[in-house]
């Protein structure tokens, strides 16, 4: 009988077994959590680089300027894989020497695993970059 219980057989596979899900679980929210992080820095270089773009073009141009900078980083707006959105504006308007050129960049965030991480499922990024107009 004390034979039967000292027998170890197996029991590494049962915590391999037991452990694994998480394991698993922490390596996908890990991906998942470094996508949404390059996408957040994706867009604050893109708005960055849309204010420059705008904030050098010519006054009439400065919003189809600073969206075409953005479209070139990003991709076409609305589309997967980051579906964006973007505002160009001067402030105060017309764009004039000293005026703010800002550029706000709203995309919606979508997770690979919606059912493994729910509360990735969708999130809002917002990234706002400003300069001012030469």
């Amino acid at each position: 009988m004390w034979k039967h219980l000292r027998n170890q057989q197996g029991v590494a596979s049962l915590e391999f077994v037991l452990i694994l899900p998480i394991l698993l679980f922490i390596l996908f929210a890990s991906v998942e959590l470094s996508r949404a992080w390059f996408s957040l820095n994706l867009m604050t270089t893109a708005a960055r680089e849309a204010a420059r773009s705008g904030v050098v073009a010519a006054p009439n141009n400065v919003q189809s300027t600073a969206r075409a900078r953005l479209t070139a980083l990003l991709g076409p707006s609305g589309e997967p894989p980051l579906n964006w959105d973007a505002t160009v504006e001067c402030y105060p308007a017309p764009c004039a020497p000293d005026s703010q050129v800002q550029v706000n960049v709203t995309a919606t965030f979508q997770t690979v695993l919606p059912v493994l991480l729910p509360m990735l499922q969708s999130v809002t990024l917002q990234q706002t970059a400003s300069m001012r107009y030469e």
